[in-house]
């Protein structure tokens, strides 16, 4: 009995370090946007990635982030906004993405599963963004509103990338 035990709890050790490696790295991923288009995220890249997750009451504190990094380094990384939707019911869908599309011209890829937001750690109700090297290593994380001096940590630790 000692030995199943030993091997249980060593599995779930194995399934815990194996999640925490997850959330240092982030996989290949394609997701559709509001306009239908399936659009991948891969590494390596030639760019630095900055990724910002929204759910339904998490998307209004994505704009204190996109926009000012949209404005100052457009072109010069990628940027993806990502919706949550794990919720959503299939039902739904349509309606929901024709709600994003009247609401933003930008682009959103679309995360009906959650299966990307949930791998990467997000937490429900607020903003995420991540900070992607060009090899997918996460290097920074930060979670809820922006502030300014959050923002400016951010900036610097983009151009750090860019170097």
């Amino acid at each position: 009995m000692r030995s199943f035990a030993s091997a249980v709890y060593f599995a779930g050790f194995l399934l815990f370090a194996s999640g925490i490696n997850a959330q240092n790295r982030v996989s290949n991923f394609g997701l559709k946007n509001q306009f239908d288009r399936y659009v991948e995220v891969n590494f390596p890249s030639d760019r630095p990635v900055v990724l910002i997750f929204g759910d339904r009451k998490g998307s209004g504190q994505t704009a204190g982030w996109s926009e000012p990094i949209y404005k100052k380094f457009d072109g010069k990384i990628y940027v993806f906004g990502i919706a949550s939707l794990s919720g959503v019911p299939s039902y739904a869908r349509p309606l929901v993405r024709r709600l994003i599309k009247g609401q933003t011209d930008y682009p959103v890829l679309l995360d009906w599963g959650g299966k990307v937001a949930t791998s990467l750690g997000y937490e429900k109700q607020k903003a995420m963004v991540l900070l992607v090297s060009r090899n997918g290593t996460i290097r920074s994380r930060r979670s809820g509103a922006a502030t300014s001096a959050e923002l400016e940590k951010l900036m610097s630790e983009v151009e750090s990338e860019l170097r």
